[in-house]
């Protein structure tokens, strides 16, 4: 198995300082994720899976249980050794881009190949390659402010993919775009997924969607149904 979760559980810290309790979010959450899989995982807001999905990444800790990528213990990693991991295995899409306003698409796209220190020739074969893969070579010097809504999704797209990870994480990839536009956005995931068998975990409110999955996980009150 790629990914394996094994009775992870979570709680948030509410109320104020000397009144505070825990409320339960995720409860002995357990599946596991093949390599090349395409996993909706989908549920009611406040159900818990947006936060199940920032800890499958790293971004929190589980308050128990274990999750092992690629043979590695990823649960117990500190702040930095996630953050390492983070930027070797995995790429992100995010339901509002979280694009750089001060970069030009491609170097939105380049960031994370400088972050890894590859040389400038390099960096830019390598982006310029993938934006014309995607359908953005004409726009790659404009700025995110001069992008439609589909343009800017396909660069968080594109700067997910350009180191290679072999995970994807997508939060709401289509959750900003119009039913016309998230179509063309999950058949480009699709295709990206035939082609090079990244295993794309994504959190998603929309049928259509998560239908496009090899499976979904429903998550209910912090469960999985």
């Amino acid at each position: 198995m790629l990914i394996t979760v094994q009775d992870i559980n979570h709680s948030f810290l509410i109320g104020r300082k000397g009144k505070e309790s825990n409320v339960p979010v995720l409860k002995n959450i357990s599946f596991s994720v093949k390599q090349g899989e395409i996993v909706s995982i989908v549920g009611r807001s406040g159900s818990g899976k947006s936060t199940l999905l920032h800890i499958l990444a790293g971004f929190l800790k589980p308050d128990s249980g274990e999750i092992v990528v690629k043979d590695t213990v990823t649960s117990v990693f500190n702040e930095q050794q996630s953050a390492q991991f983070r930027l070797e295995n995995y790429g992100f899409i995010f339901q509002n881009f979280q694009l750089m306003p001060g970069l030009t698409a491609f170097e939105n796209v380049e960031l994370p190949l400088k972050l890894k220190g590859m040389n400038r020739h390099q960096r830019k074969d390598k982006v310029q390659q993938l934006m014309k893969h995607v359908g953005l070579q004409s726009v790659q010097d404009h700025y995110p402010n001069e992008l439609s809504g589909g343009q800017q999704q396909r660069v968080s797209i594109a700067r997910a993919l350009i180191t290679d990870p072999p995970i994807i994480f997508a939060d709401e990839p289509t959750g900003n775009l119009d039913s016309r536009t998230g179509a063309d956005i999950m058949n480009l995931l699709q295709e990206i997924n035939r082609e090079s068998r990244q295993t794309i975990i994504m959190v998603t409110h929309s049928p259509e969607a998560a239908k496009n999955s090899s499976r979904i996980i429903t998550v209910s009150d912090g469960m999985i149904e």
